[in-house]
């Protein structure tokens, strides 16, 4: 039987699930489907050289690299690839357990930010659009009115793709723009002057347009610029952080409990 790890996971299939997860990152295998993968063009080249997969040949890479510096600080872990290797120490190891329990905890979370992104990429834009109220409301913005959260019309929206309440008659309004964009088609300036004017148009006073992908500066410009209302811009990345910081679409997996000693209690004897 193969050793068990703490969190209950064999810890086979744990160097496994990392192995999958950072080759994906650094491009040599691509998701096709849930729990569905294939090796990459760049995966095949890598694998028919003969060369072992580490921490530090995935570091060639720049999207594994980019990966990383949002992480902050490599994870201490054995760097484990399309074959197994011996774990390579990194500099998370020299630090003392407390520090080594913080960055491991951090490595964590920003899988499943990622994780949280990929899955809002494989929604279709109408899934996306149904989602995003809920999202909202969880940021702290609605009410328990049985019609917050209303989605509108397709037709004559003017771009509005949500309304949520923030008071019980319905005198303040948060309008919401949402679009499932796939990476690289980037939200740009005329997206946001539309969404501005629409807004207008209702007499709001506040407006969050978010997108799977990102914004142009000159999008930003537009939302920065807006005087006569609040334009709030979410970009995929940050919408998938804010969703695991309001627990949205997450769910605790384990609780890690670190006691320290009680000084007093020894110093009263």
């Amino acid at each position: 039987m193969g050793e068990i790890m703490s969190s209950g996971e064999a810890r086979w299939a744990n160097r496994i699930n990392w192995a999958v997860f950072d080759s994906m990152k650094a491009g040599l295998l691509v998701r096709e489907a849930r729990g569905q993968y294939r090796i990459s063009e760049e995966g095949l080249r890598r694998v028919s050289n003969g060369s072992a997969i580490t921490y530090q040949s995935l570091m060639e890479y720049e999207p594994y690299r980019q990966y990383q510096a949002r992480s902050s600080q490599p994870k201490a872990a054995p760097a484990v690839g399309l074959k197994v290797v011996q774990p390579e120490l990194t500099a998370g190891a020299e630090s003392d357990p407390s520090e080594a329990l913080e960055l491991s905890a951090s490595q964590l979370n920003q899988v499943v930010i990622d994780e949280i992104y990929r899955n809002l990429m494989e929604l279709t834009p109408d899934a996306f659009e149904r989602l995003i109220p809920f999202v909202v409301k969880a940021l702290g913005y609605g009410t328990d009115r049985e019609d917050n959260l209303r989605p509108t019309q397709r037709s004559g929206d003017k771009g509005i793709h949500g309304i949520v309440w923030q008071d019980a008659l319905g005198f303040d309004r948060v309008y919401l723009q949402a679009k499932r964009y796939a990476e690289g088609n980037n939200v740009g300036a005329p997206e946001v002057q539309a969404f501005s004017g629409a807004l207008g148009q209702f007499r709001a006073t506040k407006g969050i347009f978010i997108t799977t992908s990102t914004f142009t500066p000159a999008a930003r410009a537009v939302a920065r610029d807006t005087a006569h209302y609040t334009l709030i811009l979410i970009d995929g990345q940050r919408l998938a952080s804010l969703m695991f910081d309001y627990g949205v679409g997450v769910q605790v997996d384990r609780t890690v409990v670190v006691k320290k000693l009680d000084q007093d209690f020894f110093d009263s004897f």
